[in-house]
């Protein structure tokens, strides 16, 4: 026989026949399945169970499908021209021919060599050729990417794997004929003839039973619904020329031997009715909240329908309340007050709402009746799940308690303010630190209440936080309500959204007034002490040169005066005018004249200044200052008294002579750095410590009054004065003043 095969293709001894496949609903012929037979000239029609198997052992499979599979598309093309109407030809793969590598390109060639287009190709394949199941994906959507259908034939007698089956790109179930067979004999058959169908139905699958051959098996796939039949009770496989004779019979069969177009057509229409309401039902239980409906029965509200996922985070189930009045699954207090709603709502009240809670589960319902003819039928009610809200509304009431509480007890002054200043919530401690309530701050600036002399700084202040977006910490007088002023230290801190935008200022402050009198205390109390030392410093700087003084009086008194004891004396008195000036500088208050100042030019007068003093000493000053500096404001007689008095300390300290530098450059934005680098004797850090302090001086015959003078001009001027110095090394003098100064 296997001689005989591989010459039964080149003789023509292949023959391909076409079984009918029926539409049960309209009773149109919609496809045939082409199947082959071998014409042996000796032994007759041979059954494809008996060659099929050699085929697929000796690869004959390969050619003997693909010559079936060009055979059935151009009869299906031919039948097309011929002018029957349009269907589907179902072509069987055998596995070795569905595995092979090409198959797909071997489908696209013989549908582009037979011209028909491929909606009208179907290929069946075999459960057992679905082992591979990602192969099997993978081929399957590539054939459903030419667009031909895909049938799954001999469904339910082989593998299978409904988890599988939903992932397979296929467009119909083939129930197999041995089931098709047992279903009106065998209940538990009809059984897994009917769950085929409902299932394949659900997975949006057309079902075609195969074997059909009495009219109690096409009237049983009739009722159960099943999309089309093929078998011999509408034909036996038939040659093309046949099939084309019979095509208006057969499509009589299913009319005449099944049940009326009428009952079958009304057994559809219960079916998806069936579908709609299992599928209303369905998205009922699924949707998240829960719906229910009742209805008045003998003075009683019956619940008629209650379904969602509220329901079972309830603790419920519907079979507990459907049939059920209120009373029969809740307390009766509960039931009780709920009924007074579904009352209203019976009365034709529309959106009656209310809140509930059953098993720690909060909820809100909404009631609307049904109104048919004038009267109310039922009513609808639809539940949602507040539960996490009412726990965050719970959380926040507690918060809000807790920080209204902590506010309403502290002394600091807590207020919000928004960018333009205006107060939108001052803690009630503003009550007892200004005497004024948080209802007259509430809506008004900020700035009313601040001291006259303190609103600008204040303004500007804000201004800058709001534009920086950065905190900051400021010092004024807020103004009592009974006109006292009242110190506070107030800290701002901008609150910024999400999309980095200032929405808002929180600003804390606290009374310093006390702190303020504790430290003008201590200012007066050691300002006395200062002065004690001063007295002194003074009774014994003077001291000396009077003593001398007074020696030279008293010899001239004796008469045994010299001219040269003029000098001396006169040199002693000019010593005691520079003592007391200097001491008269600590205590001048009067108003300096306020100038711009170009610092290069300062330094360079000073160095000019003293210039001859270290050269005297063997003494080089250079000064370094950078080009372009920027003026700084101030008084220029001071400053440069300052740098004086700086320069005479260096020059003081060299007694070995040596080189004096002093550079000046701009440091950040907002400063100039001025430093007088010495090669003097140098300090330790005690002797640093107790620099600027009254009388206190580094020089033997010193007073100290030019180190507090520097201090003091310094300090009026908004700068800093820094020492760095090494015993033997020498000293470093660093000062810094801002380039825009605020008025002395």
């Amino acid at each position: 026989m296997e001689t005989d095969l591989h010459k039964a293709l080149e003789r023509g001894e292949f023959v391909v026949l076409y079984q009918p496949q029926v539409d049960l609903l309209t009773g149109k012929i919609m496809g045939a399945e082409a199947l082959i037979r071998w014409q042996h000239p000796e032994r007759g029609i041979i059954s494809p169970a008996t060659f099929i198997p050699l085929a697929e052992e000796t690869s004959l499979i390969m050619q003997i499908g693909e010559w079936v599979l060009h055979t059935a598309c151009l009869q299906n093309k031919a039948w097309q021209d011929m002018g029957l109407a349009p269907m589907v030809v179902s072509v069987n793969l055998s596995p070795r021919q569905f595995l092979q590598s090409d198959i797909v390109n071997t489908v696209r060639r013989v549908l582009e060599e037979t011209g028909l287009q491929p909606q009208y190709l179907e290929l069946e394949i075999t459960e057992s050729m679905t082992m591979d199941v990602n192969r099997t994906i993978s081929i399957l959507q590539e054939l459903k990417g030419l667009g031909v259908k895909i049938s799954l034939d001999d469904f339910g007698s082989g593998y299978s794997s409904l988890s599988y089956l939903k992932k397979f790109p296929i467009d119909k179930l083939k129930i197999d004929q041995s089931f098709v067979r047992d279903s009106t004999t065998d209940l538990n058959v009809a059984t897994i003839v009917k769950t085929i169908i409902e299932m394949a139905h659900s997975l949006n699958l057309h079902v075609i039973a195969e074997g059909v051959e009495t009219k109690e098996h096409l009237s049983f796939l009739q009722y159960n619904l099943c999309d089309e039949v093929q078998g011999y009770l509408f034909s036996k496989p038939l040659p093309a020329k046949e099939f084309e004779k019979q095509f208006t019979e057969i499509e009589k069969i299913a009319r005449m031997k099944g049940i009326s177009q009428g009952a079958s057509h009304n057994i559809r229409i219960e079916e998806e009715l069936r579908i709609i309401r299992q599928d209303l039902q369905d998205t009922v239980r699924q949707q998240q909240g829960m719906i229910f409906k009742f209805t008045r029965q003998d003075g009683r509200f019956i619940h008629t329908l209650c379904d969602g996922e509220l329901l079972y985070r309830m603790g419920l189930v519907p079979g507990q309340v459907v049939g059920k009045a209120l009373t029969d699954f809740l307390p009766p207090d509960v039931a009780a007050v709920k009924t007074k709603y579904y009352e209203t709502a019976w009365q034709g009240k529309e959106n009656v709402s209310y809140e509930g809670s059953i098993n720690g589960i909060v909820y809100i319902a909404t009631l609307r009746p049904v109104i048919r003819g004038g009267f109310v039928t039922e009513v609808i009610g639809s539940c949602i799940d507040i539960t996490e809200r009412k726990q965050v509304e719970e959380a926040l009431r507690k918060s809000e308690e807790k920080y209204r509480l902590i506010a309403e007890n502290m002394n600091d002054l807590i207020g919000v303010l928004d960018i333009n200043g205006v107060v939108l919530y001052a803690s009630p401690s503003h009550q007892t630190v200004l005497g004024l309530s948080p209802s007259m701050l509430e809506g008004r600036m900020a700035f009313e209440r601040v001291h006259p002399d303190d609103v600008q700084d204040i303004k500007k202040q804000f201004a800058r936080m709001v534009s920086s977006k950065m905190p900051c910490q400021v010092e004024f007088r807020y103004i009592h309500c009974d006109g006292h002023e009242v110190y506070v230290e107030a800290n701002g801190s901008p609150v910024i959204d999400e999309f980095g935008e200032l929405t808002h200022i929180v600003v804390v402050s606290r009374d310093i007034s006390e702190q303020k009198r504790t430290e003008e205390f201590l200012r007066k109390t050691e300002g006395l002490s200062t002065v004690g030392e001063l007295a002194a410093g003074v009774a014994h700087e003077i001291r000396n040169p009077l003593t001398t003084i007074k020696g030279f009086v008293q010899l001239q008194q004796q008469g045994a005066f010299k001219p040269t004891y003029l000098d001396i004396m006169l040199n002693e008195v000019n010593r005691i005018e520079t003592i007391i000036n200097e001491f008269l500088i600590l205590g001048n208050s009067q108003e300096v004249h306020i100038e711009k100042i170009d610092i290069g030019g300062l330094l360079q007068q000073v160095k000019e200044l003293l210039a001859a003093q270290a050269i005297l000493k063997n003494i080089q000053i250079h000064c370094d200052s950078k080009p372009k500096l920027p003026f700084i404001r101030g008084n220029e007689s001071k400053l440069k008294q300052m740098f004086v008095n700086l320069l005479k300390n260096a020059i003081d300290s060299m007694n070995d002579g040596g080189d004096i530098r002093i550079e000046a450059g701009k440091q950040d934005y907002d400063s100039i750095l001025i430093r007088i680098i010495d090669q003097g004797c140098g300090m330790d850090e005690e002797r640093i410590k107790r620099l600027g302090e009254p009388c206190y001086s580094t020089k033997e015959k010193g007073t100290g009054v030019g180190l507090m003078v520097s201090y003091k001009i310094i300090k009026e001027h908004h700068g800093t004065i820094d020492f760095q110095s090494e015993i033997n090394r020498g000293t470093t003098v660093t000062v810094k003043l801002p380039i825009s100064g605020t008025d002395i």
